[in-house]
């Protein structure tokens, strides 16, 4: 039986992957996977930035607190401690705020390489969006892939960045083609996805190539296009 992992270790990365580690490097140096480090009970301080009127960024805190779990690396961090072998790290990234920091008057955190973890959902995200399939090539790539949220799609080869509303309704037609029933009501579909709109056109039309993605039999019913 597989654990169901909420991140990974490099080595099992590579693995999974069938690279070099020093592919892995070039792809997180280069910001196109975002690495982390599990931390425990670490004096985080959470926030957002702002803008002032004449262009000024400043930040903007939102949460003080004692911190267990996962916070994301810059791409010029992971650089640098691939490397030196070891850094301090004080600033992070994290899905939950523009930026997390180590508060001021605390002691500086050391990380290792040894320390470094790709989150699962980070990992199914750049799979999705490459087409770098679990063997590391892309011969074999499925007509449809998905990351976990279903934000990031890959069909027939081709990449869609989806909004929530977007996602949710290609979520729907995939459950559907997976039960073997893919053709499938436009408006119980956009209703069930939280929708506004029940025209498929009004859903989609920030993705200009959105019918290579969905199907329509032209009465109502639609189905995903990947064959």
């Amino acid at each position: 039986m597989e654990i169901e992992k909420a991140y990974f270790t490099l080595p099992e990365i590579m693995a999974r992957w069938n690279i070099s580690e020093a592919d892995l490097v070039y792809l997180a140096e280069n910001d196109r996977i975002r690495l982390s480090v599990r931390v425990f009970n670490m004096p985080i301080e959470f926030g957002d930035h702002e803008t002032t009127d004449d262009g000024q960024r400043y930040s903007v805190p939102s949460a003080r607190k004692r911190y267990s779990g996962l916070l994301d690396l810059h791409a010029h961090d992971a650089f640098l401690l691939f490397r030196c072998g070891e850094l301090v790290l004080s600033e992070f990234r994290t899905p939950n705020a523009d930026h997390a920091s180590l508060r001021p008057d605390e002691s500086a955190v050391v990380f290792m390489i040894g320390d470094l973890v790709l989150r699962r959902a980070e990992r199914d995200r750049f799979e999705a969006e490459s087409g770098f399939s679990r063997s590391g090539t892309h011969a074999l790539e499925p007509p449809f892939t998905a990351s976990a949220d279903y934000q990031t799609i890959r069909c027939n080869g081709q990449a869609f960045h989806l909004g929530q509303i977007q996602a949710q309704v290609v979520r729907l037609l995939h459950e559907a083609a997976l039960a073997g029933s893919p053709w499938i009501s436009g408006k119980s579909v956009l209703t069930s996805a939280g929708a506004r709109s029940l025209k498929m056109s009004d859903v989609f039309k920030s993705q200009p190539g959105w019918r290579d993605l969905i199907r329509s039999n032209r009465r109502g019913l639609y189905r995903l296009a990947c064959d």
